[in-house]
């Protein structure tokens, strides 16, 4: 049923006044079609794909198809995100298909902490790496579901650079694998340099033009040199974690580099020394971690991909009505991200069930 623009005014008119007038509901039942909002980001505890046995193999196959027409129908004739190779210079359909077989069989295995719309995950995926197995971030988090080593690790996955044998041949640039301690611990340093400026300055603007202001008096300002010693540290700091990251990222790539997560003996390798880089380790843990942070904000998925992103504890909001759902943290990096997979995911939604 379709309302036109005055009809529909005069329904809503007629749902607002009803209660001063006693209007009845079963007066204004005929009034109103019985439409319900196709945006929902609360997902329901009670939601349960049919997953099993042959209908989650028609869901992943389904499900891979609508992702790589949505691919195709955006990047054709253009180079794709992360990859920056053009599209079809790679084997995406092949990427594709394996990682929505595991989404399907992860959401499945996990439905019991939270149910979850596979759809979801693969427009994250797509956000986080674009499918690109290898794809490695300034945070030198790594893989299609682009975990940082201490995540990995909590999650049960090898990650580089945390045995022994990490360190030696036949690894290359072996001499670099303890850089990824070196980065932890400088950034870990820097931080804590950043907290020591602040606690000197206080309002930092305010500070700066109080020490001009006692430069030009004559008279240096308590804290001015206590100010630009934390500054240089800062920079110190900063160049060295650059460099660390730097080696560490050489150190990654040079181990990717003519390996491939489709041959077996690559395949051998990378268990034994990053398997973020697979599949269905880093599948199953992103819906696991979702699933945990689903139960914890209420099954907001906004709420839960930001923690997922940012950490959950980003998330959280003490007001005592939306408490229990969470929140999207102020940082532009987390709002552009979520953004991002709201489209994807539309997008691949809109094309399921297509021929």
């Amino acid at each position: 049923m379709k309302l036109s623009r005055r009809n529909a005014i005069k329904a809503l008119t007629a749902t607002a006044l009803a209660p001063m007038f006693g209007i009845g509901e079963a007066a204004l039942a005929g009034a109103i079609p019985e439409t319900a909002s196709p945006i929902n980001v609360i997902l329901p505890r009670a939601y349960a794909p049919p997953l099993d046995g042959k209908q989650g193999r028609i869901v992943a196959a389904q499900l891979g198809r609508a992702t790589l027409e949505t691919v195709r129908a955006f990047y054709k004739g253009k180079n794709l995100p992360v990859w920056k190779q053009m599209y079809g210079s790679m084997d995406l359909e092949k990427r594709v298909m394996n990682i929505c077989h595991w989404i399907v069989q992860s959401v499945l295995a996990h439905r019991d902490v939270y149910p979850l719309d596979p759809s979801w995950i693969a427009a994250q995926i797509m956000t986080e790496s674009f499918f690109y197995e290898f794809a490695v971030s300034p945070a030198l988090a790594v893989g299609i579901c682009q975990f940082i080593s201490p995540t990995g690790r909590e999650y049960g996955m090898i990650c580089p650079g945390t045995r022994p044998e990490h360190g030696a041949p036949p690894y290359r640039k072996a001499e670099w694998s303890g850089e990824l301690d070196r980065y932890y611990e400088r950034r870990s340093a820097w931080k804590q340099a950043r907290r020591d400026r602040r606690e000197i300055s206080g309002d930092e603007s305010a500070f700066l033009q109080q020490a001009l202001r006692a430069g030009i008096e004559g008279n240096p300002l308590a804290g001015a040199q206590g100010y630009l010693e934390a500054c240089a540290r800062i920079e110190v700091l900063d160049a060295e974690v650059k460099e660390a990251r730097r080696r560490f990222t050489a150190y990654l790539t040079q181990n990717f580099e003519g390996r491939s997560i489709f041959a077996d003996q690559d395949v051998a390798f990378f268990n034994g020394f990053d398997q973020r880089v697979l599949y269905r380790k880093p599948v199953d843990a992103m819906v696991l971690m979702l699933a945990r942070f689903l139960r914890a904000r209420s099954g907001n998925i906004i709420a839960a991909a930001a923690g997922y992103h940012s950490g959950l504890s980003n998330t959280r909001e003490d007001h005592r009505i939306y408490g229990p759902y969470g929140r999207i943290p102020a940082f532009d990096s987390t709002v552009s991200y979520i953004s991002r997979i709201l489209v994807n995911h539309h997008e691949i939604v809109s094309r399921l069930g297509a021929p």
